[in-house]
């Protein structure tokens, strides 16, 4: 029998489904936060890890990337809607066709 407690704990986890483009296919995902899915984004297009940093203050995501050598600095909300538009506007950067779209369950 499962308790009320885990219950009501499994529904306040936001889930989230989330659509990636690439030009050749689209794929559907699932997350369990938009941490995971931002961190997934930038391990896939940056080789090596010293190439970003991620960190969360103020219900924002601080985001460090190098792109050909340079440094570039984001604030985003972590809300949906902001880490896509930020996920598209970073596919457009390093050259890459992808589109993204996310939604929360």
């Amino acid at each position: 029998m499962q308790h009320l407690n885990e219950t009501l704990n499994e529904k306040a986890i936001k889930a989230y489904v989330w659509a990636w483009a690439d030009g050749e296919g689209n794929y559907i995902n699932k997350a369990e936060s938009l941490r995971e899915i931002l961190d997934q984004i930038l391990e896939y297009y940056f080789d090596d890890e010293s190439d970003y940093k991620i960190e969360e203050a103020d219900s924002k995501f601080l985001i460090n990337v190098a792109i050909d050598d340079q440094s570039l600095k984001y604030e985003i909300d972590i809300e949906s809607g902001s880490l896509c538009e930020f996920l598209n506007e970073l596919a457009e950067l390093v050259d890459r066709p992808d589109k993204f779209d996310i939604s929360s369950t």
